[in-house]
């Protein structure tokens, strides 16, 4: 099925989005009928230094299979890696809307009418996972915070969550800076190994990854899907594996979706069909997925 919302090609990629802040755009496609059996907000966290064009086609993707949802974006710059302080002030706007959507869900949750997710969550590279992380804490601060803040979701995992392994994040970090730059940045990962072992600190990347799994969040999650690749030479397939074996532990309810070759953020290239699918099946659950072939748009090769 062609998409509707397709972007003119002089305009900006993520043009038909309100931006909120430097790292947070929202959509609202307007009228949604009661019947709609699409998300209520899709919540994409994109990987570190992603491309608006790239965003722009999964989003692109969302809007042709769930077409009456919202879309809240939040974008991972290398800058908010190092300065963290900076990316939850730009987050900020997203919690209002988080909020709202959690608020309007707890009367029927209360009643027991209404125990279906509202949103899909999509977190891409252990630069979504780390955004997921800030906003979880933002959002469950006291005193306006707690779990109750935030919605029932599902929660899907692109490449994601990858342990610290120094060559890796080398690598993941050359990729939105010049090649000259590599001394400085094996010098860069020495300084936060250093700042971890005096502090006696697991890396960023392992304690996100312990958080995104903590047992209390299973209350407000209905399911996860990790889909990853064997190929990927950023986020190791075993950590991915070995995170989904532990959240299972933890009580979550886990779905592994592997792809054998694919490379780091590279599944909806690689095979799309696959990896839309399962990212509706994610949705869905144990209802009648409507999924289509048909419900593809094409998705550019550099995506």
């Amino acid at each position: 099925m062609a998409s509707d919302y397709n972007t003119p090609p002089d305009s900006a990629p993520l043009g038909f989005m309100q931006r909120l802040s430097p790292t947070v755009a929202y959509l609202n496609p307007g009228h949604v009928p009661q019947s709609s059996s699409d998300p209520e907000m899709i919540l994409m966290l994109s990987w570190m230094g992603a491309r608006d064009e790239h965003i722009a086609k999964y989003i692109a993707q969302y809007r042709a299979l769930f077409p009456t949802s919202r879309i809240l974006l939040i974008r991972c710059p290398l800058s908010r890696v190092w300065l963290p302080w900076i990316a939850r002030r730009d987050m900020r706007p997203a919690l209002p809307i988080l909020r709202s959507l959690a608020e309007n869900g707890k009367d029927a949750e209360k009643e027991g009418a209404s125990q279906w997710p509202r949103i899909l969550v999509q977190v891409f590279s252990n630069g979504g996972i780390s955004t997921a992380v800030h906003l979880k804490h933002m959002l469950t601060a006291r005193p306006r915070g707690g779990l109750e803040t935030l919605p029932r979701y599902v929660l899907v995992f692109d490449s994601c969550p990858g342990y610290f392994r120094w060559r890796n994040t080398h690598r993941a970090l050359l990729q939105t800076l010049p090649w000259w730059t590599s001394p400085f940045v094996h010098c860069a990962i020495a300084v936060a190994c250093i700042y971890h072992a005096l502090r006696r600190l697991p890396a960023a990347q392992n304690q996100n990854a312990r958080a995104i799994r903590a047992p209390r969040l299973a209350s407000r999650e209905c399911r996860r899907t990790y889909l990853y690749g064997t190929g990927d030479d950023m986020v190791y397939y075993r950590d991915v594996e070995d995170n989904a074996r532990k959240a299972e532990e933890a009580g979550f309810v886990v779905r592994l979706e592997r792809f054998e070759g694919a490379r780091h953020v590279a599944m909806a290239r690689a095979e799309p069909e696959r990896y839309w699918r399962a990212l509706r099946d994610a949705w869905d659950g144990d209802r009648h997925s409507s999924f289509a072939e048909e419900n593809l748009i094409e998705l550019d090769p550099e995506a």
